[in-house]
């Protein structure tokens, strides 16, 4: 089988096209998205009037129908545009995850979505992290209990990104429910909860990066058609979203630090020490050689689980191919590209920490991202069990043979 790391020629001019108009559109917006903590709605514009949000989408519904791969380059460039996150990240996972409404919701859910994602860049984030749960997602105890034609929900979310954008510009949330609670983790089912539903109570925390907030279900009343898939197909849709959004996490990760190595360089060739560029001096040399290497190492890795996604969806590849491969990816990014950017802060100086330059904000946003979608051990978690088989799982109860 032949071996090209290329892209196509539309991807390149796609590529091309959207970091002109994002260095013109969003990065001089950096410093007033910063400020006002969410995405502005002049960037809301630009990136729901190129179809941003509508990337993965349906052409039925007036998306693009994008490969992932695809997908991943405008992630990386978005991310380079905006080292803050507060545009990016609720773009983009936004996007990655109102696909799931295109695979698996019903045809009056995708009517109802679907057109308000692509034309007005309605947010529909997944959310899974409870206060008693986070990495053992299967342990959510927010439920949901048919009732004629809806479902109630009750039941409290924490740590969740996308509820100020949600319900600035529209969207709802796909919230993992127990439908079945006595059947545990097989009782799980995913559900669309619209922003303007009642018995709905959202609080925010300030984060490093971007705020998350959390959202309280009180008899919330949803309608029976905003069940994502089928009752009880809630564990194995929610292991399909993390797929889909540890890829672009890490390229948020690897695009962040591709930008602060741009800037650092920049600045190392310009700033003067000791009557030399700070450039001339090997133990930086050395750190940037080691940075760029890994950086790009993390790049091709992102590339590479972003092509066997698509190859999953075109039914040529294996879940458990993608699943790998993303772990992999996020763990490489989230180790490497902190690093280089924390390096990038340090080639600054005692400025790099100021808000004069994007650097140190970069570097908040990084170490935020890192825990997103699964921490290091998470991924390890993930690779190690790949690699010796689910019987090994450390929580298992162990038996001896």
């Amino acid at each position: 089988m032949p071996l090209d790391f290329s892209f196509t020629e539309e991807q390149e001019l796609f590529r091309r096209t959207i970091k002109e108009n994002y260095a013109k559109t969003i990065s001089p917006k950096i410093k007033e998205m910063t400020k006002a903590r969410i995405i502005t709605p002049d960037v809301h514009k630009v990136l729901a009037s190129e179809g941003f949000f509508g990337l993965l989408l349906p052409k039925d519904f007036g998306g693009s129908e994008a490969d992932y791969v695809t997908f991943t380059i405008a992630v990386e460039e978005l991310m380079k545009a905006d080292t803050t996150g507060i545009a990016g990240i609720p773009a983009w996972y936004g996007a990655a995850c109102a696909r799931m409404i295109a695979a698996y919701g019903t045809p009056a859910l995708k009517e109802e979505v679907l057109p308000k994602v692509v034309n007005e860049g309605w947010i529909t984030p997944l959310h899974s992290t409870e206060p008693g749960c986070g990495t053992d997602f299967t342990a959510i105890t927010t439920n949901a209990k048919k009732e004629g034609g809806d479902y109630i929900v009750n039941g409290e979310k924490q740590i969740l990104s996308c509820i100020p954008e949600a319900m600035k510009y529209g969207g709802g949330f796909i919230t993992s429910v127990k439908t079945n609670p006595e059947l545990g983790p097989k009782g799980m089912s995913l559900i669309y909860i619209p922003v303007t539903s009642n018995g709905m109570t959202a609080t925010n925390f300030e984060g490093m990066g971007i705020d998350v907030g959390g959202v309280r279900y009180e008899n919330t009343k949803v309608p029976e058609h905003c069940l994502i898939g089928s009752e009880g197909k809630g564990r194995q849709l929610t292991y399909e979203s993390f797929v889909h959004a540890r890829v672009p996490t890490a390229m948020t990760l690897v695009a962040t630090a591709e930008k602060c190595i741009e800037l650092g360089i920049d600045y190392m060739k310009q700033r003067r020490a000791f009557g030399r560029p700070l450039a001339s001096l090997e133990g930086l040399q050395f750190e940037l050689a080691e940075d760029h290497a890994n950086v790009l190492a993390a790049r091709w890795l992102c590339y590479r689980a972003a092509w066997l996604v698509d190859r999953y969806h075109e039914g040529k590849g294996a879940f458990n191919d993608a699943m790998m491969a993303a772990s992999c990816a996020k763990l490489a990014a989230s180790e490497s590209c902190i690093k280089a950017i924390s390096d990038a802060v340090e080639w600054f100086g005692g400025m790099g920490t100021t808000t004069d330059y994007d650097v140190q904000q970069a570097l908040r946003m990084a170490r935020q991202q890192a825990i997103a979608e699964g921490t290091r051990n998470t991924q390890k978690i993930v690779i190690s069990l790949q690699l010796l088989g689910s019987e090994f799982t450390p929580w298992r109860k162990w038996e001896a043979k």
